[in-house]
């Protein structure tokens, strides 16, 4: 059989899971990229058992359709894999075990039903809770075999179900009993029986999944075949040009703990949360209007991102990557992120002026600004209202371009993208705008002498 990779964690001890399946991949519960990852990193089967709920991220309906859309077989049971299966099955993810089926038929509609609080991978997943899935089927079979009653049964239920997942377990039961007035016998028995029989659904599911792998032959032989066409948009690109699919550190980084960093340590929190923020976005707004980043226009964002950076040569752009824990492909992506920035703010230019005000309020720049601004417009009403020429002012153009390189910054290796950058329209109204730059701070020079004299 092809590459079979199971994303596996409390719901079955690795150990019995070898016993079963022993040549396949085990990777820890899935979370978002993970299966995108798989895919990338080989896998020609892909089964889902666990996956993490709220510590990070969940597995993304979107990554499984495309590992189908390329021809991996996607089956889950137990858990997530059953949730998701559920989910997706009309696509072609396959599902096993009656905690898919009751998912998929209604029964179960809760994410809850299958969740529970367990220690790390270094642990070994041990289960500190006890799903809810697992308590239902306890109880049914207790109530089948006589050993409670409707009454009980329902009871017991409906506290379970109230309760948080992280604090769902058997020994509930004694405190339930406490608390209503339920048959003690019943109750005891109910002990008895979980204490000896252990119920499992998820266990059992899991074992399940892993069986109907070992035994079907050469049936995951043959490539999937999707019934439905996979639409990348811009949106799926951006999400997974994220997703580091080698085994660097970066990858072992997990998200929550570099944002629960950021948000105690570093000074410029709120600067990385905003930035982060309008990346995200800038790429689902994307995705809303069709927009598409070209390759030139990704190259030119490319090369002013590494003049800002100093990143001159391929060793000082290595060092960088090195340091930032990027690969290639990954630093590609990221300026694709950034050209899409730009395009974003040309599609919406009117909106975004019409909030510099408040940008520059909210920085404390406003007056700053603002006066510049008047002292231009009494400048030009000098010339009659009508832009001067660079000779008009005792210059030239080019002594203009390098005054500005010396003044405010490099213009880089192409003028015409330096100026769509600073949001120009054309060289002459760039030039046009530093010329009353030239005089307005000629005027203030010249304002600073007659007061020393």
């Amino acid at each position: 059989m092809k590459a079979v990779h199971v994303f596996l964690g409390p719901s079955l001890t690795r150990e019995d899971a070898r016993a079963v399946l022993p040549t396949a991949k085990y990777l820890p519960p899935a979370k978002a990229g993970d299966v995108y990852r798989a895919v990338k990193n080989g896998a020609k089967v892909v089964a889902i058992i666990d996956g993490y709920f709220e510590q990070v991220p969940a597995v993304w309906h979107k990554e499984i359709l495309y590992a189908l859309s390329v021809g991996v077989h996607v089956v889950g049971a137990s858990s997530m894999g059953a949730l998701r299966a559920a989910e997706l099955h009309p696509f072609g993810m396959v599902g096993v075990g009656r905690i898919f089926e009751a998912y998929r038929d209604g029964v179960y509609e809760d994410d809850d039903e299958v969740a529970v609080i367990h220690t790390a991978e270094e642990s070994g997943f041990a289960v500190l809770s006890e799903a809810m899935a697992n308590i239902r089927d306890g109880l049914l079979q207790a109530m089948r075999r006589g050993y409670i009653g409707r009454a009980t049964h329902d009871t017991v239920l409906g506290e379970m179900k109230r309760r948080h997942y992280a604090e769902r377990t058997w020994s509930l039961v004694p405190e339930i009993a406490r608390n209503t007035d339920l048959p003690q016998s019943e109750l005891d028995a109910l002990v008895k029986f979980v204490e000896n029989d252990r119920p499992n659904q998820k266990r059992l599911d899991a074992l399940q999944l892993l069986t109907e792998i070992a035994h079907a032959g050469s049936r995951f032989d043959v490539p999937f075949q999707p019934p439905f066409e996979f639409e990348s948009t811009v949106f799926w690109d951006q999400l997974v040009s994220g997703v580091r699919t080698g085994p660097g550190a970066s990858s072992r980084v997990p998200i929550g703990a570099i944002r629960s960093h950021v948000g105690v340590v570093e000074d410029d929190a709120d600067a990385i949360f905003e930035g982060a923020l309008t990346m995200y976005l800038v790429v689902k707004e994307a995705h809303r209007l069709g927009i598409r980043t070209e390759p030139e226009q990704v190259a030119r964002v490319t090369e002013r991102f590494q003049m800002a950076q100093g990143l001159l040569t391929p060793e000082t752009t290595q060092d960088w990557l090195n340091r930032n824990m990027l690969a290639e492909e990954e630093f590609s992506a990221l300026m694709e992120v950034l050209a899409l920035v730009e395009s974003v703010a040309r599609h919406h230019s009117a909106g975004l002026d019409a909030f510099l005000p408040a940008e520059l309020q909210r920085r404390g720049r406003f007056k700053t600004v603002a006066t510049a601004v008047t002292e231009k417009c009494d400048a030009l009403a000098e010339f009659g209202n009508t832009f001067p020429s660079a000779e008009d002012v005792g210059t030239t153009t080019a002594d203009l371009l390098d005054w500005y390189e010396h003044r405010f910054r490099k213009l880089g290796t192409s003028f015409d993208d330096h100026i769509r950058a600073r949001r120009f329209h054309d060289g002459s109204q760039f030039v046009c705008e530093l010329l009353l730059e030239y005089v307005r701070e000629g005027a203030q020079k010249t304002s600073a002498v007659r007061a020393d004299a």
